[in-house]
């Protein structure tokens, strides 16, 4: 006898003016099964989720649970029917304690005053079900990204779901979190939740589903079983070509001469960082999320500075006391948050990729040709196929891709020698990040230089030219481009040797 699906959508339709969205798309989720939903952005995920859980009305199509059918007009009529989504964007406000963003909406209150005992002692009792050492009484400000994720899952297991929706759930996670989350996502499998993953991470899409659904252009390509769903076969549905084309051809020539010498940096998060970059270079860093590969990044651009070492820039000691005098220096920034961090979201697209440009004003004795000319600023956005009904709408209404194309548009015109990118594809489909990867290679190979760091492995084996990796606020090594996963791993755990040598011992 076949199973009842708990979740069924059959010929939801979804238009906006100029745009359909969604055509006559057919999905469902049995219970205890994971179901993954794969495509590039714009393929429809987004406004099938939002259908689910109430934000949008279909325009066609029903939606039943457990065969019984539903209609949903606000997002809380379908957490009351035991949908939970979490969102990609994290929705946690950061002022207030880890518990009081979990329970936020659903307090405990005895005779009318707040029982922030309770809610701490359940907070903390759901963060360490899934692994998280947390401080519920710490306030959202002070976690990293990663932290935060693992927050807002928390969070929607509180409402104790039917049916999970989890929309890039390891994208801000490193290897050993997103670990963490699979055995989690495993766990909930098990107790019968019923759980939709969208993911652009394909390994962990094909190590955790049980099928899988492609969408491109608002329609159903096809659903398959994860045995006949290799990740070559996905990529070709969603994208059209083979996943071999993603990353960009190694550089023809040795890279050059030394653009940034670091030698004994340190501070509070980070010691004896001792690395350089070349032109024609790019250098990956790897590590877990709390080896200190963020706070190198943050070092290099003058936002949490060294405090002892010292930094060289083409062979001149370089003071990068603050992101100011880093930019003067000529180094750039693509931070891991990009909406936070990144991007004026109410401004427009051009106003974005401008904005260093006029923030450093008067600061340069060398000429900016064409710098404010919102014309050369237009052409260099179209260039780096940035998608725009027009570049003067606001920033935040673009595709992640798209943002962050526009960020590094803002570099690019801004000429500088060293970019800083971290976590440089989160959440951004297999096209864009395909897009950015070769922009990487262009840029070192016109005689510049990158640092990547990332918690992608695999992004970090496709593009670097060499990888260094971190431990507990050092770099425990530096592997050769080809490296495997197995052998950044070595590292990143601080294991003394390499996996080949202990093979062979």
């Amino acid at each position: 006898m076949t199973a009842v699906p708990a979740l069924s959508m059959s010929g939801i339709s979804k238009a906006f003016p100029g745009v359909r969205a969604l055509d006559g798309v057919d999905f469902d989720c049995l219970p205890g099964e994971v179901h993954a939903i794969c495509g590039e952005n714009g393929a429809g995920k987004s406004t099938l989720m939002k259908i689910l859980g109430g934000s949008y009305r279909p325009d066609a199509g029903d939606i039943r649970l457990a065969g019984e059918t539903v209609h949903f007009t606000h997002p809380r009529q379908a957490a009351e029917a035991g949908i939970s989504i979490i969102h990609q964007e994290l929705s946690l406000l950061p002022h207030r304690t880890v518990a009081e963003n979990i329970f936020m909406g659903r307090e405990i209150a005895r005779r009318g005053i707040l029982d922030r005992t309770a809610m701490r002692k359940k907070a903390a009792a759901l963060l360490r079900r899934i692994g998280a050492e947390i401080d519920p009484q710490a306030l959202v400000s002070s976690l990293s990204i990663a932290m935060q994720q693992l927050v807002e899952i928390a969070k929607a297991l509180l409402l104790d779901a039917r049916i999970l929706v989890m929309d890039e759930p390891t994208a801000a996670l490193d290897e050993r979190d997103s670990r963490t989350l699979l055995s989690l996502v495993q766990g909930l499998r098990n107790e019968g939740v019923s759980i939709v993953y969208i993911s652009h991470r394909m390994p962990e899409v094909t190590a955790i589903a049980d099928r899988i659904t492609v969408l491109k252009d608002g329609k159903r390509i096809w659903t398959r079983p994860r045995d006949a769903a290799p990740i070559g076969e996905i990529v070709r549905a969603m994208v059209g070509r083979d996943l071999k084309d993603f990353y960009p051809p190694p550089p023809s020539s040795a890279p050059g001469e030394v653009l940034l010498d670091v030698r004994g940096g340190g501070n509070a998060a980070v010691r004896d960082i001792a690395f350089d970059v070349r032109a024609g270079e790019i250098v990956g860093i790897a590590g877990l999320e709390d080896s200190g590969k963020g706070a190198l990044a943050q070092a290099l651009v003058g936002d949490a500075p060294f405090s002892e070492g010292t930094v060289t820039l083409r062979g001149r000691p370089a003071a990068l006391r603050s992101p100011r005098q880093a930019t003067a220096a000529g180094i750039g920034y693509l931070p891991g948050d990009r909406k936070r961090e990144g991007l004026a979201l109410r401004q427009s697209v051009r106003d974005n990729a401008l904005l260093t440009l006029r923030a450093m004003a008067g600061l340069f004795s060398r000429p900016r040709a064409g710098a404010f000319a919102g014309d050369a600023i237009d052409e260099r956005l179209r260039a780096m196929d940035v998608r725009a009904a027009d570049f003067g709408q606001e920033v935040g209404t673009l595709s992640g891709g798209n943002q962050q194309k526009a960020i590094i548009v803002r570099w690019l015109a801004q000429a500088s020698d060293i970019l800083v990118f971290v976590e440089p594809t989160r959440g951004i489909d297999i096209a864009a990040k395909a897009a950015i990867y070769e922009t990487m290679r262009r840029f070192a190979d016109s005689g510049r230089g990158i640092v990547v760091v990332s918690s992608d492995m695999p992004e970090l084996i496709g593009v670097a030219d060499r990888i260094l990796v971190m431990h507990q606020g050092r770099i425990s090594g530096e592997l050769p481009r080809g490296a495997g996963e197995e052998d950044i791993m070595h590292l990143a755990l601080g294991l003394p040797g390499a996996p080949q040598e202990e093979a062979g011992a």
